[in-house]
């Protein structure tokens, strides 16, 4: 069986960066609350309660770095943070760091129990032009489900504009 070479992971992660990206945040189940958030599973293609999406503001190729400036959670264990630093040159990697900056008005009252990256998110072509943020009922077709996060409990404060940091890793 052949496998799959850091340099075909780097290609990889190069084509995903070329394609719509959005980060979908939801609500999830609040017995989650009370009862502990389930896993992650890899056979997941949609969030639980979905209530909206926003476009990628940034991306960027990045290396491992224990004295990096990015700093996020480890995918296995949420309490283990992972540095990494910018790839010289934005030269491809097999980590590809998104940022997503939610405005302050973008479902301003929820509570946030799960976010998921996806890719080639088709929204409504009737939208006016240059329109970041989307709820489910604005979308064709809601894409691929790449990465899923379901470690987080935030309640939204309509002063306070949040953003997510996320390496994917390939």
């Amino acid at each position: 069986m052949a496998i799959l070479t850091l340099s075909g992971r780097a290609a990889m992660a190069a084509a995903i960066s070329t394609r719509p990206i959005h980060l979908a945040w939801g609500t999830g189940e609040p017995s989650w609350d009370a009862d502990g958030t389930p896993p992650e599973s890899t056979l997941a293609t949609s969030l639980v309660s979905e209530i909206g999406r926003r476009t990628l503001t940034s991306w960027q190729f990045v290396i491992e770095d224990e004295n990096g400036a990015i700093t996020v959670n480890d995918v296995d264990d949420p309490t283990i943070k992972k540095k990494f630093a910018p790839s010289p040159g934005n030269a491809p990697t097999n980590h590809l760091y998104m940022l997503f900056n939610f405005d302050f008005e973008d479902a301003p009252a929820a509570t946030i129990r799960e976010i998921g990256i996806f890719v080639d998110t088709v929204t409504d072509p009737e939208l006016p032009p240059g329109q970041r943020y989307f709820t489910p009922d604005q979308l064709v077709d809601p894409g691929i489900l790449l990465g899923l996060e379901r470690h987080l409990f935030v309640n939204r404060q309509p002063s306070v504009r949040n953003f997510y940091e996320q390496v994917l890793t390939i």
